[in-house]
């Protein structure tokens, strides 16, 4: 079987985001689909950990071919150090969650990130598991961005987190 694994943290879910899901979707037979995070990480007070979870599910909890599972960063480790030792730890988690190992010869590993320097890690870790590096300039977007005004990036938001974040108050626009 063909699993694709993308994994991030979703404050918010945006457009860029959504495509590499939707390429994930496409080019795999099984989706592990990773939220990570930890409560009071930067998502605090805009969009916490727990309430990402909560909205993930609801847009992909009942697609039969993902797996969606939360990696609590913190419980793992992986509190702003990337050390091989951590991402071993919390790729362990990763895939303890789906109830894969990843080392099973019967799959095929597709990774997919914007970030290079985590699929580094990742081939070092996993080196018969393929990487995909999905460059930003495909959708020229970041949570960052969005944190930073919401408002004049509402478009590239999911809706569902939109909704969310309006009912929070969080769509000022800043100047």
């Amino acid at each position: 079987m063909r699993i694709g694994i993308y994994f991030g943290c979703f404050i918010p879910l945006h457009k860029g985001h959504e495509e590499i899901i939707r390429l994930a979707m496409k080019e795999n037979d099984h989706l592990i689909l990773g939220v990570c995070g930890y409560d009071n990480d930067r998502g605090k007070g805009y969009l916490p950990f727990r309430e990402r979870i909560k909205l993930m599910t609801r847009i992909y909890g009942d697609k039969e071919n993902v797996t969606l599972v939360a990696v609590d960063d913190k419980k793992v480790g992986l509190k702003g150090t990337f050390s091989l030792n951590a991402w071993a730890l919390w790729s362990d988690e990763l895939f303890g969650q789906a109830s894969i190992g990843p080392h099973d010869t019967a799959n095929q590993y597709h990774w997919y990130s914007g970030e290079q320097d985590y699929l580094e890690k990742l081939q070092e870790l996993f080196p018969a598991h393929n990487v995909n590096h999905i460059p930003r300039t495909l959708i020229p977007i970041s949570g960052t961005k969005i944190r930073n005004n919401t408002a004049k990036y509402v478009e590239y938001i999911n809706p569902l987190f939109a909704s969310y974040l309006a009912k929070r108050g969080l769509m000022e626009e800043k100047k």
